[in-house]
């Protein structure tokens, strides 16, 4: 893909742009690939509402997806956008939980406004809440918004940095047709403000129809239409498929797309050349409110003309149908009913209009990485704080299972008999912080991934930015649980009344947690909650198969295969606390019985093959782990990003 990004345009021009996509039967097998769009062209212009139109599977969403560059793996053509400042409003109405609007909006002020440029914050909160009618709710958590609320509110939250480009996924879906055309007039208010809005819909109503300013109809991956909604009737019955009175024009032109002969895409498309031509209607000069209130165009100037939309490349020479369209229009005496009181405008004429600043515009200046850190870092710990319900469990639990394990090996610690008990109790803490850390953000990462995506591609902030403050926010309320927990256990256990020892205990198990946590973010982040659900104790099951592998015959396992039992970081966890437990000079155990094979350490440590293993390099091993599954939390976050 070739990607033209002018800085001072509005407006948003395509050409010959292809999608297609790998298709797999599984993961490893690859049956084929399928072309979503077929060479389409088209231009989308500043101040304007722009709806794209087909029925299901037309590639409506993938042509926003492609042209706003939301997507781009399998995406071919030329595209001409000001990347910098155009945002995409996905369907799903995604925020950040637990925070207010207002509190959101003043995120948004943080994260793209420079300080020394905020202190009008509050006057442009309270304007952009008012022109969305949203002031009044302020103090309402976001996840209590109605759905036309919750979509206004991601207009309002873009507009801190006033964009000139808007691209919406479905903003009506699941909307009903009174909120739906509230919803609509909104992004026409927008565009008439001097934005370029470009919206996908499915099947509008005949009232919401008429409140774009331009349609771009899609079938099959073609362009069937292009130009004002005004002009679509006498363009079908040039088409020789005359809509029938009752019919709304967009139902009708869809239903002849979806279910009519397959050859009536192919003629339509042909038509507007896929998209290098529009048809305007003649009255769209003096279109106004006046007459979205009281009807249509007359129907005496209901005659649209076609203008060429092929010049915003101009290294791309025109293709010979284009050339004979021109050759057409240049002949043409007025008998072609589209061509009668219309001329031919030819785009590169029109150039200087995708380079026109609007005097209004509001330029968001860089942002310091600094301050972007230390806004995500407090929301992103101000959340965590108020997930009160979820800290009340977690608290709840590692008390419970400390006390648990505390009553199961109570006073066992110091007893020479009870060797395979004080193996099981370090095996089964590791197994506990492991299987916690793990499985919880498998199952709350993936929406929060989301939202990082659609904020890092609308310039929120930058993807290292917010992993810094991620890995930086979970820390504290994580190793508060794990202190809790190993401080019960180990105490009532018995264990020797040493502070360093026990320090020690403490290290590797916060150690072991925060590597479980970066295992179950990287798999939140690349996988979905269903997937992630399953993966995750796969992945669970198979450190734990190496970290209890081998121990009831230690001398036997060979080099290979002790650095293999590595990998697993549980292995590395059990072994540290072994160590911890019964190395560094531990005094003889207490022996009830009359022969206690392993009540002197040193021969529970030679038997376990772990006499010449230091506790330093564990932690060491833990720390690389640590490491490596942090970088793979990030590659899957910038995977998700950028795809």
């Amino acid at each position: 893909m070739e990607l033209t990004s002018l800085s001072q345009t509005k407006d948003v021009a395509f050409q010959d742009v292809y999608y297609t996509v790998t298709q797999k039967k599984n993961f490893v097998k690859v049956i084929g690939k399928r072309q979503i769009l077929k060479g389409v062209s088209g231009s989308f212009r500043n101040g304007q509402l722009s709806a794209i139109m087909g029925p299901s599977g037309a590639g409506k969403s993938s042509l926003l997806n492609a042209i706003s560059g939301y997507v781009t793996s399998g995406v071919d053509g030329l595209i001409s956008i000001d990347r910098k400042h155009s945002c995409y409003i996905t369907q799903e109405d995604h925020h950040q939980t637990l925070l207010s609007v207002e509190e959101l909006m003043n995120l948004a002020c943080d994260l793209k406004l420079k300080r020394s440029h905020q202190q009008n914050k509050t006057e442009l909160i309270a304007e952009i809440l008012d022109s969305l009618n949203l002031n009044h709710r302020r103090n309402v958590n976001a996840n209590d918004l109605s759905g036309g609320e919750r979509k206004r509110l991601s207009v309002a939250l873009e507009l801190v940095a006033n964009p000139k480009i808007f691209f919406l996924d479905e903003p009506t879906s699941g909307l009903d047709e009174v909120t739906a055309a509230q919803c609509i007039r909104l992004l026409r208010s927008l565009a008439q403000r001097g934005h370029t809005v470009v919206c996908t819909i499915h099947q509008p109503s005949a009232t919401i129809f008429n409140y774009f300013d331009n349609v771009y109809v899609l079938a099959k991956g073609k362009c069937v239409y292009q130009g004002s909604p005004r002009a679509l009737v006498s363009y079908l019955s040039h088409a020789d498929k005359e809509c029938p009175k009752h019919y709304s024009p967009a139902d009708y032109i869809i239903e002849l797309c979806d279910f009519e002969d397959p050859q009536v895409v192919s003629t339509l498309s042909a038509l507007v050349d896929n998209g290098k031509l529009r048809y305007t209607a003649q009255c769209d000069q003096e279109y106004s409110s006046f007459a979205m209130k009281n009807g249509n165009c007359d129907s005496h100037s209901f005659m649209p003309f076609r203008q060429a939309l092929f010049s915003l490349f101009p290294e791309s020479p025109p293709t010979k149908s284009l050339s004979s369209i021109f050759t057409t229009n240049a002949k043409s005496n007025g008998s072609n009913p589209l061509l009668d009181g219309g001329k031919v405008v030819l785009l590169s004429q029109a150039k200087t209009l995708l380079r026109q600043l609007s005097t209004t515009d509001r330029e968001v200046d860089h942002i310091s990485s600094f301050q972007q850190f230390s806004v995500l870092l407090h929301i992103l710990f101000l959340r965590i704080l108020r997930a009160r319900i979820p800290i009340f469990i977690q608290i709840f639990h590692h008390v419970m299972v400390g006390l648990l394990f505390g009553v199961l090996y109570f006073k066992r610690g110091n007893e020479g008999s009870e060797f395979f008990s004080h193996l099981k109790y370090c095996i089964s803490v590791i197994v506990m912080i492991t299987y916690t850390q793990t499985i919880i953000p498998v199952i709350s990462y993936p929406l929060e991934v989301k939202i990082v995506k659609k904020q890092t591609f609308n310039h929120w902030y930058s993807l290292s930015t917010y992993f810094m403050a991620l890995c930086m926010s979970r820390m504290p309320l994580q190793v508060f649980y794990n202190v809790i927990f190993l401080t019960l256990s180990y105490w009532m256990t018995g264990f020797p009344c040493q502070w360093w020892r026990f320090a020690i205990f403490v290290g590797v198990g916060i150690m072991v947690s925060l590597v479980a946590e970066g295992l179950g973010l990287t798999i939140g982040a690349a996988l979905s909650i269903t997937n992630g659900s399953v993966f995750g104790p796969m992945s669970i099951a198979a450190f734990m198969g190496l970290a209890i592998y081998g121990f009831d015959f230690a001398g036997q396992i060979s080099p290979a295969m002790d650095w293999f039992m590595k990998i697993s970081f549980m292995r590395d966890g059990v072994v540290a606390l072994v160590i911890t437990i019964f190395g560094y000079g531990r005094d003889i155990l207490d022996c009830g019985e009359i022969y206690c094979h392993f009540s002197n350490p040193r021969v529970l440590l030679k038997f376990l093959n772990l006499d010449n293993v230091s506790v330093l390099h564990q932690i060491l091993y833990l720390f690389v782990l640590f490491i490596a599954f942090r970088v793979s939390l990030f590659i899957s976050l910038w995977r998700r990003c950028k795809t």
